[in-house]
């Protein structure tokens, strides 16, 4: 990832996002047509943060857009107002590719929502103690980060469209980063495997949101 003077991608240091109950939310229904402007995205995030973030009614951002070539979608917030402990400003940035290569609507709701899980972790807590820059730490702490904002969006019933999106994105990526995304981001066979685990094993979720699974075999091993 990238990074600005004025704005950073953050790793969460420690944990605590989502809410007390277990298990998947039944999968949340998303409009027939895929967003094709910023307005639209917006729009989008406005219901996925209606239907599934309630905590975060009071938060506001914006949708801006960004380039690259191996990315779609990014969160983004103020350095100085973190550091100067100022009320915080987040944006959802958006490659405009998503637009032109059409990319699945529920996909687009399922990263959404993984995007808003990592306001979730931004608006809550004590800034400093719990978040530190990306370029401070290693691609593997950066890994469990965005594995487990993809867990907290899968609780919240998104992993269908997180499977989704993610075949889409390997599609429309070089070829040579797809091993990357796979590293860093949960696989659709890794989904497949954590929604059949919780359903089977709710409670599951409490262990995972602490070792957060890295692979499919640590999926497939993590103790019932």
């Amino acid at each position: 990832m990238k990074a600005s003077c004025r704005s950073f991608s953050l790793v969460l240091l420690s944990v605590g996002l989502g809410s007390a109950c277990l298990g998947q939310a039944p999968e949340p229904s998303c409009p027939a047509n895929a967003p094709t402007s910023n307005a639209a995205v917006a729009e989008l995030a406005r219901q996925v943060r209606e239907r599934s973030f309630p905590e975060l009614a009071h938060i506001k951002f914006q949708v801006s857009n960004f380039r690259s070539q191996n990315d779609y979608f990014r969160t983004r917030f103020s350095l100085p107002r973190f550091f100067f402990l100022l009320p915080m400003r987040y944006s959802v940035q958006v490659n405009p590719g998503l637009f032109t290569e059409h990319a699945p609507t529920p996909g687009v709701c399922a990263v959404l929502a993984h995007e808003l899980s990592h306001l979730t972790a931004l608006s809550h807590g004590n800034r400093i103690r719990r978040f530190g820059l990306v370029r401070l730490i290693s691609d593997s702490y950066t890994a469990r980060f965005e594995r487990q904002t993809d867990l907290e969006a899968i609780h919240r019933g998104y992993g269908d469209g997180l499977k989704d999106y993610r075949n889409w994105v390997y599609a429309h990526i070089a070829p040579s980063k797809v091993a990357e995304k796979k590293r860093r981001y949960f696989s659709p066979e890794e989904i497949d495997s954590i929604e059949h685990r919780l359903r089977e094993h709710p409670e599951i979720l409490t262990y995972w949101r602490k070792h957060v699974p890295l692979d499919l075999a640590e999926v497939q091993k993590s103790p019932q």
